[in-house]
Protein backbone atom coordinates (compact mmCIF):
# COMPACT_ATOMS: atom_id res chain seq x y z
CA UNK A 1 0.00 0.00 0.00
CA UNK A 2 1.70 3.68 -0.78
CA UNK A 3 1.26 6.19 1.69
CA UNK A 4 0.12 9.21 -0.31
CA UNK A 5 0.07 12.15 2.17
CA UNK A 6 3.47 12.53 3.60
CA UNK A 7 4.95 14.87 6.24
CA UNK A 8 7.05 17.73 4.99
CA UNK A 9 10.91 17.08 5.32
CA UNK A 10 11.64 18.46 8.50
CA UNK A 11 14.84 21.10 9.05
CA UNK A 12 17.37 19.78 11.21
CA UNK A 13 19.69 22.28 12.47
CA UNK A 14 21.77 19.24 13.27
CA UNK A 15 23.33 16.44 10.94
CA UNK A 16 22.24 12.79 10.99
CA UNK A 17 26.05 11.96 11.89
CA UNK A 18 25.82 14.80 14.65
CA UNK A 19 22.51 13.95 16.04
CA UNK A 20 23.87 10.03 15.62
CA UNK A 21 26.78 11.11 17.57
CA UNK A 22 24.55 12.96 20.58
CA UNK A 23 22.23 10.75 21.12
CA UNK A 24 24.98 7.82 21.00
CA UNK A 25 26.89 9.62 23.93
CA UNK A 26 23.84 9.77 26.07
CA UNK A 27 22.98 6.32 25.66
CA UNK A 28 26.39 5.02 26.59
CA UNK A 29 26.77 7.67 29.67
CA UNK A 30 24.03 5.13 31.17
CA UNK A 31 25.86 2.03 30.54
CA UNK A 32 27.05 1.74 34.36
CA UNK A 33 23.60 1.87 35.37
CA UNK A 34 22.59 -0.88 32.54
CA UNK A 35 25.33 -3.13 34.06
CA UNK A 36 25.02 -2.75 37.69
CA UNK A 37 21.11 -3.26 37.68
CA UNK A 38 21.68 -6.49 35.52
CA UNK A 39 22.09 -8.30 38.42
CA UNK A 40 18.51 -7.48 39.83
CA UNK A 41 17.06 -7.56 35.98
CA UNK A 42 18.15 -11.61 35.72
CA UNK A 43 16.78 -12.20 38.93
CA UNK A 44 13.54 -10.42 37.95
CA UNK A 45 13.15 -11.70 34.33
CA UNK A 46 12.89 -7.55 33.65
CA UNK A 47 14.79 -5.24 32.98
CA UNK A 48 14.62 -2.63 35.93
CA UNK A 49 11.87 0.20 36.69
CA UNK A 50 15.12 2.53 37.32
CA UNK A 51 16.79 1.66 33.81
CA UNK A 52 13.84 2.45 32.54
CA UNK A 53 13.33 5.51 34.02
CA UNK A 54 16.34 6.78 33.42
CA UNK A 55 16.16 5.95 29.76
CA UNK A 56 12.68 8.48 29.92
CA UNK A 57 14.72 10.90 32.09
CA UNK A 58 17.34 11.29 29.10
CA UNK A 59 15.25 11.81 26.49
CA UNK A 60 15.57 8.70 24.29
CA UNK A 61 11.78 7.38 24.10
CA UNK A 62 11.05 10.80 22.70
CA UNK A 63 13.80 11.27 20.90
CA UNK A 64 11.88 10.44 17.85
CA UNK A 65 8.64 12.49 18.05
CA UNK A 66 8.46 14.81 15.48
CA UNK A 67 9.32 18.25 16.75
CA UNK A 68 6.73 19.78 17.03
CA UNK A 69 5.38 17.17 19.60
CA UNK A 70 8.25 17.46 21.50
CA UNK A 71 10.71 15.17 20.29
CA UNK A 72 14.27 15.63 18.73
CA UNK A 73 12.77 14.17 15.24
CA UNK A 74 15.51 11.72 15.00
CA UNK A 75 15.30 9.48 11.75
CA UNK A 76 15.39 5.51 11.41
CA UNK A 77 19.38 5.07 11.43
CA UNK A 78 19.72 7.50 14.32
CA UNK A 79 17.02 5.03 16.49
CA UNK A 80 18.73 1.86 15.59
CA UNK A 81 22.35 3.67 16.70
CA UNK A 82 20.56 3.95 19.82
CA UNK A 83 19.25 0.49 20.03
CA UNK A 84 22.49 -1.05 18.86
CA UNK A 85 24.71 0.54 21.54
CA UNK A 86 21.69 -0.45 24.52
CA UNK A 87 21.98 -3.92 23.32
CA UNK A 88 25.59 -3.69 23.21
CA UNK A 89 25.48 -2.96 26.77
CA UNK A 90 23.12 -5.69 27.05
CA UNK A 91 20.48 -6.98 24.66
CA UNK A 92 17.90 -7.70 27.40
CA UNK A 93 17.60 -3.80 27.74
CA UNK A 94 18.36 -3.01 24.07
CA UNK A 95 15.41 -5.63 23.38
CA UNK A 96 13.20 -4.30 25.99
CA UNK A 97 14.07 -0.28 24.99
CA UNK A 98 13.56 -1.00 20.97
CA UNK A 99 10.10 -2.84 21.63
CA UNK A 100 8.93 -0.29 23.80
CA UNK A 101 10.06 2.83 21.83
CA UNK A 102 8.72 1.03 18.18
CA UNK A 103 5.74 -0.57 19.95
CA UNK A 104 4.89 3.34 21.03
CA UNK A 105 5.37 4.56 17.53
CA UNK A 106 3.22 1.95 16.02
CA UNK A 107 0.80 3.22 18.53
CA UNK A 108 1.30 6.49 16.73
CA UNK A 109 -0.22 4.27 13.48
CA UNK A 110 -2.95 3.14 14.67
CA UNK A 111 -4.60 5.18 16.72
CA UNK A 112 -6.18 8.22 16.79
CA UNK A 113 -4.37 11.70 17.34
CA UNK A 114 -6.28 12.04 21.08
CA UNK A 115 -5.54 8.40 21.63
CA UNK A 116 -2.07 8.56 20.92
CA UNK A 117 -1.49 12.00 23.15
CA UNK A 118 -2.75 10.40 26.09
CA UNK A 119 -0.86 7.52 25.68
CA UNK A 120 2.87 9.36 25.57
CA UNK A 121 1.57 11.93 28.05
CA UNK A 122 2.54 15.69 28.28
CA UNK A 123 6.14 14.70 28.82
CA UNK A 124 6.30 11.96 25.30
CA UNK A 125 7.84 9.15 27.33
CA UNK A 126 4.51 7.24 27.96
CA UNK A 127 4.85 3.46 26.49
CA UNK A 128 2.75 1.03 24.91
CA UNK A 129 3.81 -2.37 22.96
CA UNK A 130 2.33 -5.87 22.96
CA UNK A 131 2.49 -9.24 20.67
CA UNK A 132 0.25 -7.93 17.87
CA UNK A 133 0.51 -10.97 15.46
CA UNK A 134 -0.34 -14.36 15.13
CA UNK A 135 -3.44 -16.00 16.65
CA UNK A 136 -5.53 -13.52 18.48
CA UNK A 137 -5.86 -14.73 22.05
CA UNK A 138 -9.01 -12.81 23.16
CA UNK A 139 -12.50 -11.45 22.16
CA UNK A 140 -14.40 -8.04 21.85
CA UNK A 141 -18.27 -7.76 21.97
CA UNK A 142 -20.05 -4.57 21.00
CA UNK A 143 -21.53 -3.17 24.06
CA UNK A 144 -22.81 0.21 25.56
CA UNK A 145 -19.92 2.74 26.01
CA UNK A 146 -17.16 0.47 23.73
CA UNK A 147 -16.17 -3.60 23.85
CA UNK A 148 -16.24 -6.27 26.33
CA UNK A 149 -12.71 -7.69 26.24
CA UNK A 150 -10.87 -10.56 27.30
CA UNK A 151 -8.29 -12.84 26.62
CA UNK A 152 -6.84 -15.94 27.21
CA UNK A 153 -3.00 -16.15 28.83
CA UNK A 154 -0.97 -14.82 25.80
CA UNK A 155 2.84 -15.13 25.30
CA UNK A 156 5.82 -12.74 24.53
CA UNK A 157 4.99 -10.01 26.62
CA UNK A 158 8.22 -8.22 26.23
CA UNK A 159 8.46 -4.93 27.66
CA UNK A 160 5.39 -4.32 28.65
CA UNK A 161 5.56 -4.44 32.53
CA UNK A 162 6.72 -0.63 31.89
CA UNK A 163 4.23 0.08 29.58
CA UNK A 164 1.32 2.76 29.82
CA UNK A 165 -1.00 0.87 27.27
CA UNK A 166 -0.62 -2.97 25.98
CA UNK A 167 -1.96 -3.80 22.19
CA UNK A 168 -3.45 -6.83 21.81
CA UNK A 169 -5.74 -9.02 19.12
CA UNK A 170 -9.44 -9.55 19.28
CA UNK A 171 -11.56 -11.37 17.69
CA UNK A 172 -15.18 -9.44 16.85
CA UNK A 173 -18.10 -11.44 18.46
CA UNK A 174 -21.18 -10.92 18.12
CA UNK A 175 -23.88 -11.22 21.06
CA UNK A 176 -23.92 -15.09 21.00
CA UNK A 177 -20.00 -14.63 20.81
CA UNK A 178 -20.00 -16.09 17.71
CA UNK A 179 -17.12 -15.00 15.97
CA UNK A 180 -18.02 -11.83 13.14
CA UNK A 181 -17.31 -12.46 9.33
CA UNK A 182 -16.26 -9.67 7.03
CA UNK A 183 -17.43 -10.16 3.21
CA UNK A 184 -14.87 -12.87 2.84
CA UNK A 185 -15.72 -15.19 5.05
CA UNK A 186 -12.57 -14.27 7.91
CA UNK A 187 -13.19 -14.04 10.81
CA UNK A 188 -12.94 -9.78 11.78
CA UNK A 189 -10.07 -9.20 14.21
CA UNK A 190 -9.51 -5.77 16.29
CA UNK A 191 -6.36 -4.56 17.60
CA UNK A 192 -6.72 -2.74 20.72
CA UNK A 193 -4.69 -1.20 23.04
CA UNK A 194 -5.66 -1.88 26.93
CA UNK A 195 -4.51 -0.03 30.00
CA UNK A 196 -2.27 -1.96 32.48
CA UNK A 197 -4.40 -1.68 35.29
CA UNK A 198 -6.32 -4.55 33.33
CA UNK A 199 -3.82 -6.60 32.75
CA UNK A 200 -2.19 -9.31 34.43
CA UNK A 201 1.02 -10.77 34.21
CA UNK A 202 1.85 -14.51 34.71
CA UNK A 203 5.35 -13.93 35.49
CA UNK A 204 6.67 -17.52 33.88
CA UNK A 205 9.43 -16.31 31.48
CA UNK A 206 12.48 -18.23 32.39
CA UNK A 207 14.49 -17.68 28.86
CA UNK A 208 18.07 -19.25 28.23
CA UNK A 209 18.31 -16.38 26.46
CA UNK A 210 17.20 -12.27 26.38
CA UNK A 211 16.34 -13.42 29.98
CA UNK A 212 15.41 -10.29 31.28
CA UNK A 213 13.33 -8.82 28.30
CA UNK A 214 9.56 -9.85 30.96
CA UNK A 215 8.30 -12.09 27.76
CA UNK A 216 6.23 -14.21 29.90
CA UNK A 217 2.50 -14.34 28.97
CA UNK A 218 0.07 -12.60 30.00
CA UNK A 219 -3.78 -11.84 29.98
CA UNK A 220 -6.58 -9.16 29.41
CA UNK A 221 -8.90 -8.91 32.60
CA UNK A 222 -12.54 -8.49 31.41
CA UNK A 223 -13.79 -5.19 31.09
CA UNK A 224 -15.52 -2.68 28.87
CA UNK A 225 -12.71 -1.09 26.63
CA UNK A 226 -13.89 2.33 24.67
CA UNK A 227 -14.39 2.73 21.37
CA UNK A 228 -11.09 5.09 21.06
CA UNK A 229 -8.63 2.45 22.08
CA UNK A 230 -9.22 0.23 19.47
CA UNK A 231 -7.29 0.77 15.85
CA UNK A 232 -8.48 3.52 13.17
CA UNK A 233 -5.36 3.48 10.88
CA UNK A 234 -7.16 6.20 8.34
CA UNK A 235 -7.04 8.82 11.36
CA UNK A 236 -3.62 8.57 11.33
CA UNK A 237 -1.55 11.84 12.92
CA UNK A 238 1.23 13.55 10.73
CA UNK A 239 4.45 13.00 10.81
CA UNK A 240 7.01 10.90 9.55
CA UNK A 241 7.16 8.31 11.79
CA UNK A 242 3.72 7.50 11.46
CA UNK A 243 3.67 7.39 7.96
CA UNK A 244 6.06 4.20 7.21
CA UNK A 245 2.96 1.76 8.30
CA UNK A 246 2.87 -1.28 10.94
CA UNK A 247 5.66 -3.07 10.24
CA UNK A 248 8.64 -1.18 9.67
CA UNK A 249 8.84 -0.32 12.87
CA UNK A 250 8.16 -3.45 13.89
CA UNK A 251 11.46 -4.88 12.88
CA UNK A 252 13.65 -1.55 13.51
CA UNK A 253 14.23 -3.22 17.18
CA UNK A 254 14.98 -6.39 15.78
CA UNK A 255 17.62 -5.06 13.71
CA UNK A 256 19.04 -2.52 16.20
CA UNK A 257 19.19 -5.48 18.94
CA UNK A 258 21.36 -8.38 16.36
CA UNK A 259 23.50 -5.29 15.83
CA UNK A 260 24.23 -4.84 19.15
CA UNK A 261 25.21 -8.18 19.23
CA UNK A 262 27.81 -8.84 17.04
CA UNK A 263 28.97 -5.56 17.71
CA UNK A 264 29.81 -6.97 21.04
CA UNK A 265 30.89 -10.14 20.35
CA UNK A 266 33.54 -8.40 17.80
CA UNK A 267 34.76 -6.38 20.60
CA UNK A 268 35.00 -9.32 23.17
CA UNK A 269 37.06 -11.28 20.64
CA UNK A 270 39.30 -8.40 20.16
CA UNK A 271 40.04 -8.18 23.72
CA UNK A 272 40.44 -11.43 24.33
CA UNK A 273 42.90 -11.93 21.87
CA UNK A 274 45.23 -8.90 22.61
CA UNK A 275 48.80 -10.47 23.79
CA UNK A 276 47.24 -13.47 24.54
CA UNK A 277 48.46 -17.17 24.00
CA UNK A 278 46.33 -19.73 23.17
CA UNK A 279 48.06 -23.28 22.85
CA UNK A 280 51.05 -23.57 21.03
CA UNK A 281 50.30 -20.23 19.38
CA UNK A 282 52.16 -17.67 21.30
CA UNK A 283 50.77 -14.75 20.16
CA UNK A 284 47.20 -14.63 18.77
CA UNK A 285 47.03 -11.03 17.65
CA UNK A 286 49.78 -12.04 14.58
CA UNK A 287 48.22 -15.14 13.84
CA UNK A 288 47.18 -15.53 10.35
CA UNK A 289 43.55 -17.97 11.13
CA UNK A 290 42.57 -15.42 14.05
CA UNK A 291 43.32 -12.18 11.50
CA UNK A 292 41.44 -13.65 8.46
CA UNK A 293 38.06 -14.55 10.29
CA UNK A 294 38.55 -11.88 12.76
CA UNK A 295 38.61 -9.61 9.43
CA UNK A 296 35.83 -11.84 7.50
CA UNK A 297 33.00 -11.84 10.40
CA UNK A 298 33.92 -7.87 10.78
CA UNK A 299 33.34 -7.38 6.84
CA UNK A 300 29.98 -9.75 7.60
CA UNK A 301 28.65 -7.20 10.47
CA UNK A 302 30.01 -4.00 8.49
CA UNK A 303 27.78 -5.49 5.19
CA UNK A 304 24.86 -6.28 6.66
CA UNK A 305 24.85 -3.19 9.02
CA UNK A 306 25.09 -0.70 6.00
CA UNK A 307 22.09 -2.65 4.05
CA UNK A 308 20.02 -2.74 7.28
CA UNK A 309 20.81 1.33 7.85
CA UNK A 310 20.26 1.33 3.73
CA UNK A 311 17.02 -0.15 3.89
CA UNK A 312 15.37 1.81 6.50
CA UNK A 313 17.01 5.41 5.75
CA UNK A 314 14.98 4.89 2.17
CA UNK A 315 12.16 4.07 4.15
CA UNK A 316 12.03 7.07 5.94
CA UNK A 317 12.95 9.44 2.92
CA UNK A 318 10.07 7.54 1.46
CA UNK A 319 7.83 8.08 4.18
CA UNK A 320 8.18 12.32 4.37
CA UNK A 321 7.57 12.47 0.50
CA UNK A 322 4.73 10.55 0.68
CA UNK A 323 6.43 7.55 -1.53
CA UNK A 324 6.42 4.85 0.90
CA UNK A 325 5.22 1.21 -0.15
CA UNK A 326 5.32 -2.09 -0.40
CA UNK A 327 8.75 -2.06 -1.80
CA UNK A 328 10.26 -0.59 1.22
CA UNK A 329 8.89 -3.21 3.75
CA UNK A 330 10.21 -6.12 1.65
CA UNK A 331 13.75 -4.79 1.80
CA UNK A 332 13.44 -4.08 5.48
CA UNK A 333 12.49 -7.47 5.86
CA UNK A 334 15.23 -8.93 3.64
CA UNK A 335 17.93 -7.00 5.06
CA UNK A 336 16.70 -8.01 8.59
CA UNK A 337 17.11 -11.85 7.67
CA UNK A 338 20.25 -11.12 5.88
CA UNK A 339 21.65 -9.75 9.18
CA UNK A 340 20.12 -12.42 11.46
CA UNK A 341 21.50 -15.19 9.57
CA UNK A 342 24.85 -13.87 9.67
CA UNK A 343 24.78 -13.18 13.16
CA UNK A 344 25.54 -17.44 14.11
CA UNK A 345 28.76 -16.81 12.41
CA UNK A 346 29.60 -13.71 13.85
CA UNK A 347 28.99 -14.82 17.56
CA UNK A 348 30.06 -18.10 17.22
CA UNK A 349 33.14 -17.47 15.74
CA UNK A 350 33.89 -14.38 17.81
CA UNK A 351 32.97 -16.71 21.32
CA UNK A 352 36.18 -19.59 19.88
CA UNK A 353 38.66 -16.90 20.00
CA UNK A 354 37.20 -16.03 22.98
CA UNK A 355 38.55 -19.29 24.38
CA UNK A 356 38.09 -19.55 28.13
CA UNK A 357 35.90 -16.36 28.21
CA UNK A 358 32.96 -18.27 27.16
CA UNK A 359 32.79 -20.74 30.10
CA UNK A 360 31.61 -18.62 32.71
CA UNK A 361 27.76 -18.66 32.85
CA UNK A 362 27.10 -15.35 33.61
CA UNK A 363 29.77 -13.89 31.54
CA UNK A 364 29.43 -11.33 29.16
CA UNK A 365 30.37 -14.11 26.38
CA UNK A 366 28.33 -16.64 27.01
CA UNK A 367 25.42 -14.10 27.68
CA UNK A 368 25.80 -13.27 24.05
CA UNK A 369 25.94 -16.06 22.59
CA UNK A 370 22.31 -17.63 24.46
CA UNK A 371 21.03 -14.04 23.96
CA UNK A 372 21.92 -13.99 20.33
CA UNK A 373 20.24 -17.73 19.52
CA UNK A 374 16.69 -16.42 20.94
CA UNK A 375 17.00 -13.46 18.49
CA UNK A 376 17.23 -15.56 15.84
CA UNK A 377 15.01 -18.14 16.40
CA UNK A 378 12.44 -15.14 16.52
CA UNK A 379 9.22 -15.23 13.54
CA UNK A 380 10.43 -12.30 12.13
CA UNK A 381 13.99 -13.61 11.26
CA UNK A 382 12.97 -16.79 9.81
CA UNK A 383 13.41 -18.06 6.01
CA UNK A 384 9.96 -17.81 5.50
CA UNK A 385 10.04 -13.89 5.65
CA UNK A 386 12.62 -14.39 2.71
CA UNK A 387 10.93 -16.42 1.03
CA UNK A 388 7.95 -14.18 1.25
CA UNK A 389 9.64 -10.75 -0.64
CA UNK A 390 11.68 -12.28 -2.82
CA UNK A 391 9.12 -12.62 -5.50
CA UNK A 392 8.85 -8.72 -5.45
CA UNK A 393 12.67 -8.52 -5.54
CA UNK A 394 12.46 -11.07 -8.67
CA UNK A 395 10.53 -8.44 -10.51
CA UNK A 396 12.73 -5.35 -9.91
CA UNK A 397 15.72 -7.58 -11.22
CA UNK A 398 13.63 -8.17 -14.52
CA UNK A 399 12.30 -4.74 -15.43
CA UNK A 400 15.35 -2.59 -17.28
CA UNK A 401 13.91 0.35 -15.92
CA UNK A 402 14.34 -0.69 -12.45
CA UNK A 403 17.31 -3.05 -11.84
CA UNK A 404 20.01 -0.51 -11.97
CA UNK A 405 18.43 1.30 -9.12
CA UNK A 406 18.48 -2.01 -7.02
Amino acid sequence: MTTTTGAPPTTRAESQAEQIAKWVEVTRSLQPLVESEREESYRDASVTSRVVQAWKDAGLYRAQLPVELGGDGIDNVVLINIIEEIARQDASAGWTFGVSASGTTIAGVLLDKDSYLEIIGPDGDGLACGFANGMPPGTAKKVDGGYLVKTDPMPFGSATLHTTRVISLLFLVDDHDEKVLDGDGNPVVLMAYIDVKNVEWLNDWYASGLASTGSGHLKILEHVLEDKWFAHPETRIPGTPFAQEFWTPSILSHVGVALGLAKRALEEAAKATKNKRRGAVADLDKDAHFLYEFGRIEAAYQAARAFCLKAYQDAWDAAEAGTFNQSHINRIDQSNYYLTSLLNDIVSTAALWCGSGVVPRDGVVARIVADARVVMNHLVSDPQQLIKVTPSILDIWRDETKVNKC
